[in-house]
């Protein structure tokens, strides 16, 4: 580590004043009353770009692993080096050694991120070359990929292309090889078509796996006409996934779930199984008037043995009128994991003072109906927030259940109530202080969610750019 850190100053030393260094810190700090507790993360981003080459690294400190989110914290280093790369530019070509992020076509052969809500981050250390022109675009890698403990293991290598045909037409192919332990190779392919005319786009993916006879497909659909627009998808997963040997998927295809902001509608998320789902989203857009914007939003999820495992109809009623914003949501769903049927209504108001100062606040209300026993509860949010831009924003944030007065629950918590502040201090450094009690629930992302336990404490976060 010593020897890292000379090098590093070294390089810093040789850097002439024409050059660009960016540095960007995101400090998090807990304290879990309830459990005696106190967790400090961190992420250090440095990189340095001259000319025609780019440098960068990623220094994490997990101290102590949070055992909500590294259950297995012992195999997760306090302080380590994650993330660094040297990156290269020729005309048209790109050449980067050492970890990278990727996506080859919507990620049913392979698609790579880093989510810190979601404490996602499966990087790829090797080596990546791709070449672009006006009439193609084609990269090939090589690596390793990271599991959420900072482990590799089996290499992997990747070609994807993508062509120009026409003016509107794209045609694409890609294909990853795993190499296992004994040296055999595991391998999926894809070949993608995507057409764009004025008022429509289409675009349509299907992958095939050698360890099954199955195809997998995906399907979207974009149309535009007068004051709508509609999208349409379609998805088709057979033993998609492809994973390596410590269980983490190369492979991400579009869950066909709507994403959504507000904290009741995350309660009961849809998790994507990409080895059993058949399904479709279709989500229509209309705008009346510059006032107003209505959007209607209808998934279903189900197995290839037909059993269905989630359905939500949403609608949003968006109204802007002079220094008011104002959205009116209703929800209904139906998840398998929980057998729940959920109907959440939402309030959501906006008011602009002035210029700079805006007060929000938005009431969320949740009826759940638990399928096995019959038994029914509900769960009240209230938001009341103050903000004066740049400067700061106070919130104040309650949540209540009265799930506690069915006879077969016992629960000690009925009431939730936290307070945050946010400061904007010399446009470079944001520092965010949390406190008091949270409800668990799941954070959620392209389905791919992460559980998060009941919370009582102190949480603050630093996120500060050099």
């Amino acid at each position: 580590m010593k020897a890292r850190l000379v090098i590093l100053l070294l390089i810093l030393y040789a850097i002439p004043l024409s050059s660009q260094i960016t540095i960007k810190n995101q400090l998090e700090f807990t304290n879990w009353e309830e459990y005696g507790r106190q967790i400090v993360e961190n992420w250090t981003d440095m990189s340095y770009q001259r000319d025609f080459f780019q440098l960068g690294m990623r220094y994490e400190i997990n101290r102590p692993p949070d055992p909500f989110i590294f259950p297995r914290d012992s195999l997760l280093e306090n302080f380590e080096l994650t993330y660094r790369y040297a990156e290269f530019y020729y005309k048209d070509f790109t050449a980067t050694v050492g970890n990278f992020y990727t996506m080859f076509g919507r990620g049913m052969v392979l698609r790579t991120y880093e989510d810190r809500n979601l404490r996602v981050d499966n990087n790829l250390e090797g080596i990546k070359a791709e070449h672009t022109t006006a009439f193609c675009s084609i990269q090939a890698l090589a690596g390793k990929m990271r599991d959420k403990y900072n482990r590799r293991k089996n290499a992997i290598y990747g070609i994807d292309g993508e062509f120009n045909i026409s003016k509107n037409i794209l045609l694409g192919g890609s294909c990853i090889s795993q190499q296992d332990a004994v040296n055999d190779m595991s391998n999926i392919w894809a070949s993608r078509l995507s057409i764009s005319r004025e008022w429509v786009d289409l675009y349509f993916e299907s992958a095939k796996p050698d360890w099954s006879n199955r195809l997998s497909h995906y399907l979207a659909l974009t149309g535009y006409y007068s004051k709508f627009a509609l999208t349409a998808e379609y998805k088709d997963y057979d033993q998609l996934s492809f994973k390596n040997d410590y269980g983490t998927e190369y492979n991400a295809a579009p869950a066909l779930t709507r994403e959504h902001s507000y904290t009741l509608l995350n309660r009961h998320p849809h998790a994507l199984n990409q080895n059993d789902e058949k399904g479709y989203q279709l989500e229509l857009t209309y705008l009346p008037s510059e006032k107003w914007e209505i959007v209607l939003n209808h998934s279903l999820t189900r197995t290839h043995g037909n059993k269905q495992v989630f359905k939500e109809y949403y609608g949003d009623v968006h109204y802007i009128v002079k220094n008011f914003d104002t959205h009116i949501i209703t929800a209904w769903n139906y998840d398998l994991t929980t057998n729940t049927e959920n109907i959440t209504s939402i309030f959501d108001f906006l008011y602009n003072i002035n210029p700079i100062t805006q007060v929000h606040f938005s009431i969320q209300h949740q009826h759940v109906i638990n399928k096995y026993d019959k038994s029914e509860y509900d769960d009240d949010l209230l938001l009341l927030e103050f903000s004066r831009s740049p400067l700061y924003s106070i919130a104040l944030v309650g949540e209540y259940t009265n799930k506690y007065k069915l006879n077969n629950v016992t629960m000690d918590v009925h009431t939730w109530l936290y307070g945050q502040l946010t400061l904007n201090l010399m446009q470079s450094q944001q520092i965010s202080i949390l406190y008091g009690s949270r409800q668990e629930g799941f954070v959620c992302v392209g389905g791919i969610c992460r559980y998060e336990p009941e919370f009582n404490g102190l949480e603050i976060k630093l996120i500060s750019r050099f």
